[in-house]
């Protein structure tokens, strides 16, 4: 059985231009997700053109070839533009190598899709998004009304260099790139760092995001203490964290974001109506 897709003796079908096509398809790689397969549709609008020009005018094989793409696929929308390209290097290799296994195509998809997702998921979803939302949360703080923008900057400026290099370097080095970081070791220390990283930003974004403040005074008149600043001399910013655990805990109770906002606008009114905020 031959899947080296890195070694390929034939003339290749795939140019250029036909990835940096894939790379702008896939922008629309969660655009259509459904609960069955989630976004296996949408990856066949991504390497569909790619997968005609393989195959030309053999109807029966480019039915095939989608037939494979529309099973169960779902990675982080980010890393798709990798995922096809290395896709339709395989692809490319079944149409002109005719040692060629297809069925190792989805074998290969099914067993990248778990190592795409954590990276995906660690460096974009955990820390850059986080990281961009911190910075313009402070932002918008201040009043300042650049905030959205400089968000989406952050967010979106790594996240498009990804997806419009990410299908050529699928396309070129395939599983290697992979393999090279998994055994190497280097894949599970950036994926460590990055969540390290992200929870830093959302520690950080705990205390000064939060802002949890009680008018509650105690002793006698005069002499009186505020128990804020008692629990700040202890614990600065105890009470942020408090509210962001029991929020993490109503969501894994399946609360929902629409009551868990609804409710503190409640609890917050009724608090400083009693005075104790």
């Amino acid at each position: 059985m031959n899947t080296n897709i890195n070694e390929n003796k034939y003339n290749k079908i795939i140019t250029h231009k036909d990835i940096v096509k894939l790379n702008w398809r896939s922008m629309m790689g969660a655009s259509a997700c459904n609960f069955e397969r989630l976004t296996n549709v949408p990856f066949c609008f991504i390497v569909g053109p790619a997968l005609k020009k393989i195959y030309g005018d053999d109807k029966e094989a480019f039915s095939k070839a989608l037939q494979r793409h529309l099973v169960y696929y779902a990675t982080t929308p980010q890393v798709y533009s990798y995922m096809g390209g290395l896709m339709v290097a395989m692809e490319e290799q079944n149409k002109l190598d005719p040692d060629f296994d297809e069925h190792s195509i989805n074998a290969v998809k099914s067993a990248l899709m778990g190592p795409l997702s954590g990276i995906g998921d660690a460096l974009f979803v955990s820390t850059i998004r986080v990281i961009g939302a911190s910075v313009a949360i402070s932002l918008a703080q201040t009043g300042n009304a650049i905030a959205p923008l400089v968000y989406f900057l952050i967010f979106n400026i790594p996240n498009n260099i990804f997806r419009f290099y990410g299908g050529q370097v699928g396309y070129e080095m395939g599983t290697g790139l992979l393999t090279k970081l998994q055994e190497s070791g280097l894949m599970d220390k950036v994926m460590s760092a990055a969540s390290i990283l992200g929870l830093m930003v959302i520690g950080g974004m705990s205390y000064t995001s939060i802002g949890v403040n009680l008018a509650l005074t105690w002793g006698p008149e005069g002499y009186q203490t505020n128990i804020m600043d008692v629990i700040n001399g202890i614990f600065p910013g105890l009470l942020s964290l408090a509210v962001v655990f029991l929020f993490y805990w109503m969501r894994k109770k399946n609360v929902s974001t629409v009551i868990m906002l609804v409710g503190t606008i409640i609890v917050v009114c009724i608090l400083t109506a009693m005075g104790i905020m």
